[in-house]
């Protein structure tokens, strides 16, 4: 699919950089922009019954799935791929240099990032059918590169996190984006479940310390820190809801040769340790089973030189207990493990993908092969893909 987008639009400045304290806030418009972003709003209005029509509506968007096709990016191109037949087919194809897809969580839809032409650093952000069909712009104005781009759970808008620490809200049925809040990032997939009605996320002025708010930005409220812990509690990565909203797990740094996995509820109550393995370990990035029964992360053991050694994902029960090694062994940074929308096996690929379109702006990236790993006999299939890029793997009705 080729995208056909006027280049010569007309573009301004996005809303100046605004020195508050983090709270709810509402972004100006200055007067210069009215305009463009009015016709902006009936241009998106006018192309979303094309979009929509392609919604099924049916899958859920958290629990499990059918599996449906991965995408990911390399060389300019979004790609997808077959994860039971190896096929690969290319989604988009330009012009220009588009990056970064994720699907919806309801899998009608995909979400992905255009380069400016005479901008390396900004972008356009796009939405299409989930088969890269009817592409429609959704900012009206170009942004710097995403920290975080993530779909709400209605599959109705984006939650886009900048590099400034500013969320923004884009629907995809043609309002401007709205700035939420500012002064955060966003913990992966941080709206809660079922609904989205709340946050998780991190303060620029508080490293270590975990937080929730409402999804519009007010009621703020610290989960892990000095003010809701009465421990020395400092979070070691990232955290995420369990795929009922009802627990978070995320990794807390308990010293410097010990970096444990931890559970508690939604509501702050009941932190407790989810692995029981003794020796230095340094466990981080939990990642929730779409059954939410099992909790899967990366690890690392100090070995008898004192030297941190990768070691194979670790998989555990909700309930805790000994960390079950799966598969082979990621690269030595670990591994961005995402689970298949079923539940029954992990798509595995090196961290350095994350960063690889900073140090590339052409594209290329960080280029690995990705391993799908099988929960039940722990077996390792590497894909002869070309992946440049974090990978989402489309979520289909049951």
């Amino acid at each position: 699919m080729t995208l056909d987008i006027d280049e010569e639009r007309t573009r301004s400045a996005i809303v100046e950089d605004l020195d508050v304290a983090m709270r709810p806030v509402v972004s100006p418009l200055i007067p210069v922009r009215v305009l463009v972003v009015a016709l902006f709003v009936v241009m998106v209005v006018a192309a979303t019954p094309a979009l929509l029509s392609h919604r099924s509506g049916t899958t859920p968007p958290f629990g499990p799935a059918r599996n449906g096709r991965i995408a990911w990016a390399i060389d300019g191109d979004i790609m997808v791929g077959d994860p039971i037949t190896g096929a690969t087919t290319a989604l988009i194809d330009g012009p220009g240099i588009v990056r970064n897809p994720v699907y919806s969580l309801d899998g009608s839809r995909l979400a992905f990032l255009r380069q400016v032409p005479t901008d390396q650093s900004r972008f356009d952000i796009f939405v299409s059918a989930a088969d890269g069909g009817s592409p429609v712009m959704v900012t009206a104005v170009p942004v710097p590169m995403p920290a975080a781009l993530e779909w709400t759970p209605d599959s109705n808008a984006l939650l886009v996190n900048d590099a400034d620490g500013r969320i923004f809200r884009h629907s995809i049925h043609g309002s401007a984006g709205r700035l939420v809040v500012d002064a955060v990032h966003l913990e992966p997939s941080a709206s809660r479940p079922p609904d989205g009605a709340e946050l998780l996320y991190e303060r620029d002025g508080d490293p270590g310390a975990l937080y929730v708010m409402a999804r519009d930005g007010s009621r703020p409220r610290q989960l892990i820190g000095p003010a809701a812990q009465q421990c020395s509690c400092t979070l070691a990565g990232p955290a995420r809801w369990s795929p009922d909203g009802k627990a978070i797990a995320f990794a807390i740094r308990l010293d410097a040769a010990e970096t444990r996995t931890f559970v508690m509820a939604a509501d702050g109550s009941g932190l407790h340790r989810l692995t029981d393995d003794t020796g230095a370990w340094i466990e981080n990035d939990p990642t929730w089973a779409p059954t939410g029964d099992r909790i899967a992360f990366d690890r690392w053991q100090r070995d008898d030189a004192g030297d941190w050694q990768i070691r194979p994902i670790g998989i555990v029960p909700t309930s805790g207990g000994h960390a079950e090694p799966i598969g082979v062994a990621p690269a030595a940074e670990g591994a961005l493990i995402e689970w298949s929308p079923d539940g029954r096996s992990i798509l595995s690929l090196p961290k350095t993908v994350i960063d690889g379109y900073t140090t590339y702006p052409n594209g290329t990236g960080s280029v690995a092969k990705p391993v799908i790993i099988d929960i039940d006999d722990g077996s390792s299939t590497q894909f002869d893909w070309s992946v440049g890029s974090v990978a989402s793997w489309q979520r289909r009705a049951p």
